[in-house]
């Protein structure tokens, strides 16, 4: 327990506030659609919980420190293709919305091996 707090006082307070939002939303997602019975996004929406542990898996198993930007760039990307792309249907609403998101994997992809 004392180390979970010393990570959370060590944490970025723009990145605290990023993840608790991400998080918050998720969760609200989900309950509309738990609400809806649409139990296909309530799996994406846990999916996406569980992905949004990534970077700290990476930190502790890996033994990677990944910098604040990055993981943040990580968990909007996973926010943007699961909850936007496919419950939002940006990825049916906006013609490019598939493209911006394999470019951004590109660069994401090549920061997390350059770092």
């Amino acid at each position: 327990m004392n180390r979970l707090i010393q990570k959370i006082k060590s944490m970025n307070h723009f990145k605290m506030f990023v993840y608790f939002f991400l998080r918050l939303a998720v969760i609200g997602v989900m309950l509309v659609q738990i609400h809806q019975q649409d139990w296909n996004n309530v799996f994406l929406c846990a999916w996406t919980l569980i992905l949004f542990m990534i970077p700290s898996f990476i930190e502790k198993k890996l033994q990677i420190e990944l910098p604040n930007t990055l993981e943040i760039i990580i968990v909007i990307f996973i926010f943007s293709a699961e909850i936007l792309g496919e419950i939002q249907s940006y990825y049916l609403i906006f013609d490019n919305w598939d493209s911006m998101l394999h470019t951004l994997n590109g660069f994401l992809m090549a920061a997390i091996g350059f770092s």
